[in-house]
């Protein structure tokens, strides 16, 4: 609301200024009129874009890829879109482990209302605060790029409390959380919580997050997995089977205020038995009881309740396997887990409804057909979160709603890439939205195979774009084309060996196939002049039935095979090509140019005839491979595997080469402890370098990802520190574009690449 109050006082403070009379007309169109600015209002606090006489805002929202080992290997842009290629199977919001969705469709509220919270780990549990705002545990380690471990206060409109700073700890997990009074209650797994000796659960204050010391519930011997209270006890459920010394099978009662062990209270599941979840609700007469479900024998195995002197009562579902969850609404009583019958003989796979009476199955068409993790009644709806991806025949990827009481499935459709498992992921609602938590660090996620374009306004991926059956190693954009190179055999179902060329701007395949083989050829670079698309990589031996021995190019009119073939021999390949003037400067793995066995890894070739030349030289090769080059000032930057240049000395995974001298810069002034991926300059002279790096220049902050200024050769002061390598980078008016193997980055979830003006400090 502040933004759109200060756009507000912004327009009628620009018309006051002006003293703009309102036209007659009140012409939507007419920057004058009542209308052009209440419409310029909507658009804004929408986040409209569609084609319009009104002025259009930008808040683009957070994507990534996503998938088993999902990574980005070449990006590029054309008309407003950002394109990218790699090893993925869809594409996701990057919000990290904790979304704040909507409570009807499960879309995510957008970003410009909403920041996201990027949690960076896994979040097991979430509460309302009763402000509108939540608090979240899990084993995360950053909210938003701050530290936070392991619990976190979100404030009511999606900022974390900076005022609420818990003690530090790395070994700690929490999976529950419940609030009394100013206290917040953490359960879960850890030895002590900072100097202090708690295990398993504390008591925290919740408006700061410091410990309350005066409470301590003494020695467990395993794990807290659900707390609830009823507002003078708290009552505690999990894997222990000891309290202090005292046997407490999976369930017991404290004190809110010491943690004592109210000894009074004689309920227990079997031993060895599990208690994963409690709830606080009524018997038939309305009484009220505590549900207890997990995975335990007995004549009531997996599921029984306790009157709250922890007397047991008859309610007995005897689901046949775990139970996960439970929540009761009105008189029926939710289960959801990994069972598919209750009492014995009435199928109910995986979520029903029970009398909480008897604990006979009165609700069970859910037709769910994997594992519940969690469940939550809010409202007249019913949330689940799971292993599941269906439910009533129709796709729902680990999280689906259903409205009560008549069990049909609803729209709500999160869609999260990967199963979500007990004892991870919960459901809050601050009474409007909702916010759910898991360990996925995405959500609304959309298939993609290993090509995704990202409108550059809003973030959204374009809809109809292609599906590469196998990983996408490199793009070159040629007037109205997009080349593309990597290992893929077929695109949309049609037979495109690792070379393809789509059509701009509706990135259709075009109709040309120009021939690579074998199967298995690995294009990893692409570029061009005036006249010719340059490509190469590793395996190629023929394009278009011609020998083409991993290096050749096309016609970038025609696409037809051109004569120009410097021949790397068998088993060459080369990773990268610079376009300078008449030559291209090659750079590999290679031992063969034009025949010439004593050529290796790095050498320059004429545009037209493919011929080498000279330089960088004649005689002295970098003594392993060159992965990427870059261009500013008249040098060239080239990195790579290599460690040293012929006789020329020490070049560790950098080297320049100065094209108006003709020579090898030394002392070498910029080098890194490891492979570099690739480089890429701005005109600045800004140049940013990937690879698996620990450090440039010794300087190890910029592991995987770092950038140099090559105009005073020092190492900026700029940390990315991603989770992973980094594989490539492009640059576009003032912002690199960087993508690797990374999940995270400055302290937050990204989906394998982001955005950066080299200027953050997180």
């Amino acid at each position: 609301m502040g933004r759109f109050f200060f756009l507000f006082i912004s327009i009628l403070t620009f018309i006051n200024l002006f003293q703009c009379k309102p036209a007659d007309l009140d012409n939507a169109c007419d920057v004058k009129s009542k209308a052009f600015l209440l419409g310029t209002i909507i658009r804004y606090v929408t986040g409209d874009h569609s084609p319009s006489c009104l002025p259009s805002f930008a808040f683009s929202e957070e994507w990534g890829v996503y998938g088993t080992s999902a990574k980005v290997n070449a990006i590029t842009s054309f008309q407003g879109q950002t394109i990218v290629g790699g090893n993925f199977t869809m594409v996701g919001r990057a919000t990290g482990s904790a979304a704040i969705v909507s409570a009807d469709t499960g879309a995510n509220i957008p970003h410009r209302s909403c920041p996201y919270l990027k949690v960076n780990g896994a979040s097991y549990a979430v509460i309302s605060d009763g402000s509108g705002g939540f608090y979240i545990g899990g084993s995360f380690t950053h909210v938003q790029g701050l530290p936070r471990n392991q619990v976190a206060h979100i404030l009511s409109g999606c900022q974390l409390d900076e005022n609420f700073i818990p003690d530090s700890g790395s070994a700690r997990v929490v999976t529950t959380l419940a609030l009394l009074g100013n206290n917040l209650y953490v359960g879960g797994q850890f030895t002590g919580w900072g100097s202090n000796n708690q295990v398993n659960i504390v008591s925290l204050r919740r408006d700061t997050g410091q410990l309350n010391s005066d409470f301590n519930a003494g020695t467990f011997d395993a794990d807290v997995l659900a707390i609830v209270t009823d507002g003078s006890s708290l009552f505690i459920g999990g894997n222990f089977q000891i309290i202090a010394g005292s046997t407490r099978n999976g369930v017991a009662k404290l004190s809110p205020n010491t943690g004592a062990v109210d000894t009074g209270f004689i309920g227990q599941v079997q031993a060895g038995g599990n208690v994963n979840d409690l709830h606080l609700g009524t018997d038939a007469s309305g009484n009220p009881v505590l549900y207890a479900v997990g995975f335990f024998s007995g004549v009531k195995p997996n599921a029984k309740s306790f009157y709250l002197n922890g007397v047991e009562t008859s309610w007995a579902p005897s689901p046949n396997s775990t139970v996960t969850s439970v929540y009761q609404y009105e008189n029926i009583v939710y289960l959801g887990g990994e069972f598919t019958t209750v009492k014995s003989i009435t199928p109910a796979n995986y979520l029903a409804g029970v009398d909480n009476n008897t604990g006979n199955v009165i609700q069970n068409s859910f037709e769910i057909n994997s594992n519940v993790s969690s469940l939550t009644v809010i409202k007249n709806k019913l949330y689940v979160l799971g292993q599941f991806t269906g439910a009533k025949g129709q796709t729902r990827n680990y999280a689906a709603g259903y409205d009560l009481p008549d069990q049909n499935l609803n729209e709500w459709n999160p869609s999260f890439d990967n199963p979500i498992s007990y004892p991870i992921g919960e459901i809050a609602s601050d009474n409007t939205n909702l916010l759910v938590v898991s360990e996925r660090p995405t959500i609304n996620t959309k298939l993609r195979n290993n090509f995704a374009a990202f409108d550059e306004a809003t973030g959204y991926p374009a809809e109809n774009t292609p599906y590469f059956d196998y990983s996408i190693k490199a793009f070159h954009i040629k007037d109205n084309h997009l080349f593309v190179g990597g290992s893929f055999e077929k695109i949309n179902g049609i037979s495109r060996i690792a070379f393809a060329i789509l059509d701009l701007p509706s990135y259709q395949l075009n109709s040309t196939n120009i021939g690579v083989s074998p199967a298995g050829t690995d294009i990893r670079t692409i570029t061009s002049n005036e006249n010719q698309i340059f490509f190469s990589g590793y395996g190629m031996t023929t394009v278009g039935g011609q020998t083409r021995n991993a290096l050749a190019a096309i016609d970038s009119n025609s696409f037809g095979l051109t004569s120009w073939n410097p021949n790397l021999g068998i088993g060459g390949s080369a990773s990268t090509l610079l376009v300078l003037k008449d030559l291209v400067f090659v750079g590999g793995i290679f031992s063969s140019l034009n025949g010439d066995n004593t050529v290796a890894n790095y050498r320059a070739v004429d545009a037209n005839t493919g011929v080498m030349r000279s330089i960088p030289s004649s005689a002295n090769y970098p003594s392993n491979g060159v992965n990427g080059e870059t261009y500013f000032d008249s040098k060239i930057y080239l990195g790579g595997i290599f460690t040293s240049i012929g006789s020329f000395g020490t070049f560790d995974h950098i080297a320049v080469y100065d094209t108006q001298t003709q020579s090898y810069i030394t002392p070498n002034n910029i080098y890194a402890d490891a492979m570099v991926s690739s480089l890429t300059a701005s005109e600045e002279g800004k140049i940013v370098v990937t690879g698996s790096f620990n450090g440039i220049n010794g300087k190890t902050t910029s592991k995987y990802i770092g950038a140099f200024d090559a105009k005073t050769n020092t190492v900026l002061d700029w940390n990315p520190n991603p989770s992973d390598v980094g594989n490539v980078s492009y640059y576009k008016n003032g912002k690199w574009f960087i993508g690797g193997d990374f999940i995270n980055a400055f302290n937050k979830p990204y989906g394998a690449f982001f955005i950066s003006d080299l200027n953050e400090k997180k």
